[in-house]
């Protein structure tokens, strides 16, 4: 049987393409890779949002043609965000690659393979995992002027949510393996439904995935603060199956730098929402990404950031230095920002934040969590298992390593914390209960 692998680079929302291609080469005769070479097909689903991500590309190409000469692969596919921004280059430097696919054009790759097109589209996970993501629209509508991606996946379009609900319905038993949390994701998940229904639908489709009764927890990432609703918090207290785990990108907290940014909410009303969420959900975790240099941002505004990160307990920031991209509004403002001086900034607000985290994290110890139990730690003295507790969402909060016995995977567990290093916990599971 015919063997292939994919490369899926890039965000959660990639994966999900990527899924989609897997089981579409499943239906044509492939199984995934069992690391016996040659791999008959390599498909790279890659990602441009920024230039830094461009570059990973070319990087993990370059590899891949290489291991194509050596007649370690046979056939070389690219498709995703590249093939909307940057794909005349990449073209012409990699003409070893077989076929270029358009940005999740199914159909195109059915061709390719010679299959006739599907009425629904179904995934395969590509990865051992006991967690699922729901990707409820694609393409953004907000136009920030830093941000290339409307013009790569164009605006927003939400999914139906009868068609969300049965999706989650048949990702929870895929394969007979059952998964415990299920994460919705969008690249603004607050505004779903806007297009579709005329109105903000997030909390009427999560009532609705609550209703099916297949996870124990529910996970939503990528909540735009311009969209997100206090008023929504309601659901967080009534349903204990939706995590309070906030992740709220709001860029930056200086009113000219927002406005710039073109954003609608100003500082005020940021801070605001952050404090209703602490005042309504106690135990809630905060969770934002800030950038760090965009065009205009003085030194008063990058205080005004530092004492914000100082008086808001955020457990985890994403911070990123900005990253001037052609095509944007941005990247033709007056004011660029040296690049040392924003590698000083972001120095900073770093340390800053692990000061934040210690402090946060170090409150868990002694406390009984829940943790869902993904892997075996082989390697670990102080661990048999890994997982993850609730405040740990998939490859960007750290893990919980645990000690304990007969753990089944993918099963939650209550752990007693005993240790952390960095944003990783350690702790021994309690002999009672399971879910």
């Amino acid at each position: 049987m015919k063997s292939y692998y994919i490369v899926s680079l890039g965000c959660s929302k990639n994966l999900v393409d990527s899924e989609i291609f897997a089981n579409i080469l499943e239906k044509a005769g492939y199984q995934l890779w069992d690391e016996s070479e040659p791999i008959d097909l390599v498909l790279v689903n890659t990602c441009s949002f920024i230039e830094s991500a461009l570059k990973e590309g070319e990087q993990v190409l370059s590899e891949l043609v290489e291991m194509k000469r050596e007649g370690k692969i046979k056939k070389l596919v690219v498709t995703g965000c590249l093939m909307n921004r940057g794909l005349g280059e990449f073209e012409e430097a990699f003409p070893e690659v077989d076929s270029w696919i358009g940005l999740k054009d199914v159909a195109a790759m059915e061709t390719l393979l010679g299959l006739t097109s599907q009425a629904k589209y179904q995934r395969t996970s590509i990865d051992e995992v006991y967690y699922r993501y729901l990707l409820i629209s694609d393409g953004c509508s907000n136009h920030c002027t830093y941000c290339t991606i409307p013009s790569i996946r164009g605006e927003m379009k939400s999914i139906p949510i009868e068609v969300l609900v049965e999706e989650a319905r048949e990702l929870a038993d895929e394969d007979n393996k059952h998964y415990s949390e299920l994460i919705v994701i969008a690249q603004d998940t607050a505004n779903y439904g806007m297009d579709l229904y005329g109105y903000k639908a997030l909390p009427e489709l999560l009532e609705e995935l609550i209703k099916l009764n297949k996870y124990k927890w529910i996970r939503v990432l990528y909540m735009h603060p311009d969209h997100f609703e206090t008023s929504w918090l309601e659901l967080w207290e009534k349903y204990p199956e939706l995590l309070p785990y906030f992740e709220i990108p709001i860029q930056h907290i200086s009113d000219p730098i927002l406005k710039a940014m073109g954003r609608k909410k100003g500082s005020t009303e940021l801070k605001e929402m952050f404090n209703k969420i602490k005042d309504k959900l106690p135990q809630s975790v905060l969770r934002t990404t800030l950038m760090i240099g965009f065009p205009g941002e003085s030194r008063q505004d990058f205080e005004l950031l530092k004492n914000f990160v100082n008086s808001t307990p955020f457990l985890y920031l994403g911070i990123f230095p900005y990253s001037r991209e052609e095509g944007t509004p941005a990247a033709q403002m007056d004011h660029q920002i040296l690049p040392r001086t924003i590698r000083t900034r972001y120095n900073q607000l770093v340390k800053l934040q692990q000061q934040s985290l210690e402090e946060i994290m170090g409150s868990y110890i002694g406390e009984i969590l829940e943790v869902l139990i993904e892997d075996y730690a082989d390697d670990i003295e102080e661990a048999n298992y890994i997982g993850r507790t609730w405040f740990q969402a998939p490859d960007i909060d750290g893990l919980t390593f645990v000690k304990g016995e007969n753990l089944e995977l993918g099963k939650i567990y209550p752990i007693k914390l005993i240790d952390i290093i960095g944003t990783d916990l350690f702790g021994e599971v309690i002999k009672e209960g399971v879910k």
